[in-house]
């Protein structure tokens, strides 16, 4: 499996122009810097087997990324309180899914957003993340198409990694880190040794929002789809009527 088809946002050659990009990375600075000075982070970190992800996304040309996306948009419509933002002191659910995905391009790194997932089918939600990923690296994202995320997710599976937390950002309740797809020893059904593609996701959760339980909830859920992504394919919010 190519490490590149695990995340829509591998590394781009093309950036945006310099005073864009400086604004850009200031103003994600300061909002790092508030969220780690201000926001009680927690992690909880989960492993899934992607077997039958791995099986499924080349016949329909959907990238892991993609499934994580809708997996995530399916746990957040089940559990709607990780889809908070921190609002005047409290906890506000936001009625829509707008998922932000980091896209790491030469020009640096940026956080587009795909509006009203809920309302998307899988391949509408691959054809967003792919078109908004070709705009960072163009350096042609708006305002518009950074804004109003209520929950991000950021893959480095395509460098290597394995595990790592990502800081929430503000207002949102919480933020994906997924790592990559690798080849692991597991007990299957049957009590016996098997190699399994696993991947390990980490839920970096603002606590103030969010408690552990309601963490642990949400990646059971996130983890049920993932190994089973034919409700994905299935479902009537992904389906392609």
């Amino acid at each position: 499996m190519s490490e590149k088809e695990n995340d829509t946002s591998s590394l781009g050659k093309t950036g945006a122009s310099g005073k864009t990009v400086v604004r850009i990375r200031r103003l994600i600075e300061r909002k790092m810097i508030d969220s780690w000075q201000n926001k009680p982070h927690f992690y909880v970190t989960v492993a899934v087997d992607m077997t039958d992800i791995i099986r499924f996304r080349k016949d329909l040309g959907i990238t892991i990324n993609d499934f994580i996306m809708a997996a995530s948009s399916a746990a957040l419509k089940e559990h709607p309180w990780v889809n908070s933002h921190w609002i005047d002191g409290e906890a506000v659910e936001q009625l829509q899914i707008n998922l932000a995905i980091a896209v790491a391009t030469e020009g640096g790194l940026y956080y587009p957003v795909i509006k009203h997932v809920e309302q998307l089918s899988l391949k509408q939600l691959s054809q967003s993340a792919a078109a908004l990923a070709e705009k960072a690296h163009l350096g042609q994202l708006s305002d518009d198409d950074q804004e109003d995320g209520t929950f991000t997710i950021t893959n480095m599976g395509m460098l290597g990694v394995e595990s790592f937390a990502a800081i929430v950002t503000p207002p949102q309740a919480a933020v994906l880190a997924v790592g990559t797809v690798k080849g692991e020893v597991v007990v299957d059904e049957h009590e016996e040794l098997v190699v399994a593609p696993m991947v390990r996701v980490t839920l970096s959760a603002d606590h103030r929002i969010l408690d552990g339980a309601d963490a642990a909830e949400f990646l059971d859920s996130l983890k049920s789809y993932l190994e089973a992504p034919v409700t994905l394919i299935a479902g009537t919010c992904f389906d392609d009527d």
